[in-house]
């Protein structure tokens, strides 16, 4: 049986990251359904209470069941990646932590507004959608979905005229362009005040595909959203530099 009680902080927080990445991989084998859904600031703070002190208080899993209820979660898929977590862990499930998780779900779930991972008016992720997925790319330190494989862009477009914000036809057609350019990168895309924020696979075909996308939009409209600036962000140092030459080029 794995035990985190008496080691080291430096080997606490390793402790802490491969708990986390067990956990991950144990829930998605155990039948969770939305990967990138999957990570919440609430799953860290589980994480740090068993790997610190090899238990889960009270208070930290009924956060962990309301933030999954929240997010439209069933009762039980939120059980069964509780479950997943003692596994990942090599220890015996705590029963009541779990009575506390079902608790926090039930509270929140009969109060709780429909969930949705999609914007009305443009059909691109809502922030809130968009957030967690960045929380998940962040919280990773290795493989496909560690930072250094992703990257920020940011296509800041021209704001509107007459009103505070753009038609919702406008809208419509800002999010069919952005789908479309986007498809088959594996990026997605929010919308918030005048500008497209994406998450994307770092590459060079994928920062050549958003450059394509700025100029997109900036054709919409008769030309209502330009001139458009866009502005990439990796997510580790190390990728910055190669990001800005590979913009620089791309956009030339």
């Amino acid at each position: 049986m794995t035990s985190f009680r008496t080691k080291s902080f430096a080997e606490c927080t390793f402790s802490r990251h491969l708990l986390l990445r067990r956990w991950q991989t144990t829930s998605y084998q155990t039948g969770w359904r939305f990967h990138a859904d999957w990570f919440l600031p609430e799953v860290r703070t589980v994480v740090t209470s068993l790997a610190a002190s090899a238990s889960v208080p009270a208070p930290a899993a009924k956060s962990l069941g309301a933030a999954r209820a929240r997010n439209g979660v069933g009762i039980g898929e939120t059980m069964t990646d509780f479950r997943a977590l003692f596994s990942a862990a090599e220890k015996t499930l705590d029963v009541d932590a779990l009575q506390s998780v079902a608790e926090g779900w039930a509270e929140v779930a009969e109060t709780a507004p429909p969930i949705s991972c999609t914007d009305v008016y443009t059909g691109l992720a809502t922030q809130a959608h968009f957030q967690r997925r960045i929380h998940e790319v962040s919280s990773l330190g290795t493989g496909p979905d560690c930072p250094g494989a992703h990257a920020m862009a940011i296509i800041s477009i021209a704001g509107p005229r007459d009103s505070r914000s753009h038609c919702w036809t406008l809208l419509a057609r800002l999010g069919e362009a952005v789908k479309g350019q986007l498809h088959g990168t594996g990026a997605m895309a929010m919308y918030q005040n005048s500008a497209v924020h994406v998450l994307f696979p770092f590459s060079e075909s994928n920062l050549c595909r958003l450059v394509e996308c700025k100029a997109a939009l900036e054709a919409l409209g008769d030309g209502a959203l330009g001139p458009a600036r866009l502005r990439f962000y990796p997510l580790s140092s190390a990728g910055a530099a190669v990001a800005a030459a590979t913009a620089t080029a791309a956009q030339e």
